[in-house]
């Protein structure tokens, strides 16, 4: 009885302890937002936004919509706070409407006028009301519509090709963050490590062979695929034999014969985190998207929100089935929602204020828990 009773007390120790460390890292995802969470300064703010895009009147637009902006970003804060000390049965729903009103924050530093009219107040996406009894969450769809937030957040951040519909199974799988996670509960990741190495001009990027997707193509066909869907002013080509570092020097030759090398320039301040196909993990190494060159990774706020928007309405529609997900332990997705509903809480708030401020410059390093 005296175990019984120190595990459960050490279990409750635990449990409080991991709460106050997520709490201690949110807080801290949070900080950039403060200066934004008063009028003058949020007021300025919406100004120098909407004179850089080109908007009429930027200092009126800035008036009128400083204090929604204000209090959307704030919302958005208090709906994270609570969730990291929620439980994990209502963090989806904490968490999506915070996601909403992040990303709702940003529209509104680029569209003034949002919401035109109240379709626009919709989610924009919709799934299955009614499970099956043969319901596997990574089956799960969620398709986005016509109208709504998704659809508006697609036409202002320039997703260009929607899908009519996406498994949670591509969602979760296209998130550069859960990489590690991915691959530790047993699925392959389409997400390829590569290594970086700076050079002038631009830098070189070291693709290892693959036996399958674009990294089995040659050195020249992989250049030209990644040209193919490339943001303007960066281009990709062989790189010369004269290309070469302290760390290309420092590769075994079997690790050359293993890799080739191909040189990404552009303008300064071009990050090769906008390409589609790459996400940063750290100073010195990206991660390519060696998947289908039908279906490309989803941008991380898309595949944020449409995860978010189907696990909260499991949360709150599909109560038995959520119980047993996460009370049981009797389901493999259990770790896979739990670590991306972690991960979101502690990047998610930084990546959309590096878009609101266009400052792209995090690793998508998922912090350890």
């Amino acid at each position: 009885m005296h175990t019984q009773t120190r595990n459960k007390d050490d279990f409750s120790h635990n449990h409080e302890y991991s709460v106050i460390i997520g709490v201690i890292f949110l807080c801290s995802a949070w900080d950039p937002f403060r200066y934004l969470e008063t009028e003058p300064t949020a007021r300025h703010f919406l100004a120098e936004r909407y004179a850089a895009a080109g908007l009429d009147n930027p200092e009126r637009l800035a008036y009128q919509q400083s204090h929604r902006f204000m209090y959307t970003c704030i919302q958005a804060r208090t709906y994270y706070l609570a969730s990291a000390e929620g439980d994990l049965l209502i963090q989806p729903l904490l968490l999506f409407y915070g996601c909403v009103n992040l990303l709702k924050a940003l529209l509104i530093t680029r569209e003034p006028d949002y919401p035109q009219n109240s379709r626009m107040l919709q989610h924009g996406v919709t799934t299955r009301k009614r499970k099956k009894s043969t319901y596997q969450l990574l089956q799960d769809e969620v398709r986005p519509q016509k109208e709504g937030l998704f659809p508006q957040l697609a036409h202002s951040l320039r997703l260009t090709i929607v899908q009519d519909r996406y498994t949670l199974d591509y969602l979760f799988a296209s998130l550069p963050e859960l990489v590690s996670d991915y691959s530790q509960s047993g699925f392959t990741s389409a997400w390829k490590p590569i290594q970086a190495i700076f050079s002038s001009p631009g830098m070189q990027l070291l693709f290892p062979h693959d036996s399958s997707g674009p990294l089995a193509y040659s050195t020249d066909t992989l250049a030209a695929y990644l040209n193919r869907v490339s943001p303007p002013n960066v281009h990709f080509y062989p790189a010369q034999e004269d290309l070469k570092s302290d760390k290309t020097d420092s590769l075994t030759q079997p690790d050359r014969q293993a890799t080739r090398a191909i040189h990404a320039q552009g303008p300064e301040g071009v990050r090769l985190q906008q390409h589609p196909l790459l996400a940063a993990h750290s100073a010195d190494r990206y991660l390519f998207w060696n998947g289908s060159t039908d279906q490309l990774p989803l941008p991380g706020w898309a595949a944020h929100y449409l995860l978010l928007y189907v696990l909260s309405m499991l949360c709150r529609y599909e109560t038995e089935w959520w119980g047993e997900l996460v009370l049981s332990r009797t389901m493999a997705e259990v770790y896979q929602v739990h670590r991306f509903l972690a991960i979101h809480r502690q990047l998610f708030p930084l990546y959309v204020y590096e878009r609101l401020t266009g400052e792209e410059r995090y690793f998508l390093q998922a912090p350890s828990l």
